[in-house]
């Protein structure tokens, strides 16, 4: 499981800088191909090998190029901020200025590869400052695993670099490579196709629940945007909301989900059911300064109350202007929204936020979660986290609970609520009623 990107704050105090990779980390091309090989050899199911082309993008280019101390400089800020998202085992190389390629080996599922990626992306999202100059990264990142793709090394560092170049080209900021015996590749025209979609209003939001794990009863549910699923190609989320924010369509993106969360939130109210629906607003739509209004109109046409409604921000999308989340907050507050704090403790974690904004619960991060069993480290996190919450009088929520050994552990550290496929993967509204019907029967016997 890849360690977190920083370790909740048990103060406010300023956290020490991190220091820059070992010289055990950094390798040469010829050192990173040869360390690929060898990981691969042990690649399998259950313990994949990722590889990642990074392409920086960045600006400044000429200074870099012109002086040597200038493109030094920039290279040792861009080592500290990387180096707290690697584990020691990950290794990378500079191919050259603009690009670097990453090895993350043992890995139990190609889905943290992605979550890899989110951290680096999060961890570059704001600019270097070089003496007067001021650096924007805008990296794009192919992905390629073992076994998944190739266990060839050079094949899969090919796959890599052509998912890089797709990304580019579509203007994403990372893309998973097709496997070979997939036909649903995700194509350069990803935003017209998006657009077509959202015109047909043919998005997918299913639900899941979130259960309390002292009365073991569902006391909400997260909606989650799925791409249609008879649609001839097949977009994963992440990469459907990143095309969304990159192309401008994340409010008509997300105003489709909420006009169905509200459709579906009128007919269980008629049924007798009234569920707190919880529905994940995304760190560019944060930045409108008329959302309170957009979602306040919402509210209005379905006639429901915003306390039906929660919303879950990403933690690093408070970093970029803390005074703007703050007032965005209160007038969400003030609406009657419920407020979380989602992916908690992937992003800059501080207590000052916490003192500050009028949230309702923290999520814990998956990879957390999913990490506990095997991971001192993570376990201790969850923890800290825990406590933290609690010395806040917040209730936590555990996303990613997926065994009976990971909900003991979490039980035992005193967390409030779970959510996972232990207790339900995520199911179209028409089924949720019956499962709740059935789980809650099932716990009272």
């Amino acid at each position: 499981m890849l360690p977190p990107a920083v370790t909740p704050p048990v103060s406010s105090q300023p956290q020490p800088q991190p220091q820059s990779p070992s010289s055990s980390e950094l390798l040469s091309v010829g050192a990173f191909f040869s360390e690929l090989q060898t990981v691969i050899a042990s690649a399998s199911e259950t313990s994949s090998v990722a590889v990642l082309v990074m392409s920086l993008q960045r600006s400044e280019r000429i200074a870099a190029l012109l002086l040597d101390e200038y493109a030094d400089e920039v290279k040792r800020q861009f080592l500290v901020r990387v180096h707290p998202v690697l584990r020691s085992k990950d290794k990378f190389v500079f191919v050259n200025e603009n690009e670097c390629w990453f090895i993350l080996p043992q890995l139990s599922s190609e889905a943290l590869a992605i979550l890899a990626v989110h951290r680096l992306l999060g961890e570059l999202s704001t600019p270097l400052r070089v003496n007067e100059h001021t650096v924007f990264l805008m990296p794009s990142i192919g992905i390629a695993c073992a076994p998944m793709h190739t266990l060839s090394a050079l094949a899969l560092l090919r796959t890599a670099d052509n998912a890089q170049k797709h990304a580019h080209a579509a203007n994403l900021k990372f893309l998973m490579a097709a496997t070979e015996d997939n036909n649903d590749v995700i194509a350069a025209d990803l935003p017209k196709i998006l657009g077509e979609v959202l015109n047909a209003n043919s998005l997918m939001v299913v639900y899941q629940p979130k259960v309390d794990l002292v009365t073991r009863r569902m006391v909400s549910i997260e909606a989650l945007v799925r791409w249609p699923y008879d649609h001839p190609r097949s977009v994963p989320t992440n990469i459907l909301i990143d095309a969304a924010e990159r192309s401008g369509m994340i409010e008509a993106l997300t105003l489709q989900v909420l006009n169905t969360v509200m459709r579906e939130y009128c007919n269980w109210k008629a049924a007798g059911h009234e569920i707190l629906i919880w529905v994940n607003l995304s760190t560019r739509l944060l930045e409108l300064e008329q959302l309170p209004q957009i979602l306040q109109r919402v509210l209005s046409v379905w006639d429901v109350p915003a306390s039906a409604i929660g919303l879950e921000i990403t933690e690093s999308a408070f970093i970029h202007d803390i005074e703007h989340s703050t007032d965005l907050l209160f007038e969400l507050k003030k609406l009657g929204f419920h407020l979380s704090i989602d992916d908690f403790g992937t992003g800059y974690s501080s207590l000052a936020y916490l003192r500050r904004f009028p949230i309702d619960e923290l999520k814990i991060d998956r990879m957390f979660v999913h990490g506990m069993s095997n991971s001192i480290q993570d376990k201790q996190i969850v923890q800290s986290i825990i406590d933290l919450a609690h010395n806040f009088g917040l209730p936590v929520v555990a996303e990613g609970v997926e065994t009976p050994e990971t909900l003991a552990e979490l039980e035992a550290l005193g967390c409030d609520q779970v959510q996972g496929y232990f207790f339900a993967k995520p199911m179209p509204a028409e089924q949720l009623l019956s499962w709740q019907d059935h789980f809650h029967h099932a716990k009272e016997k």
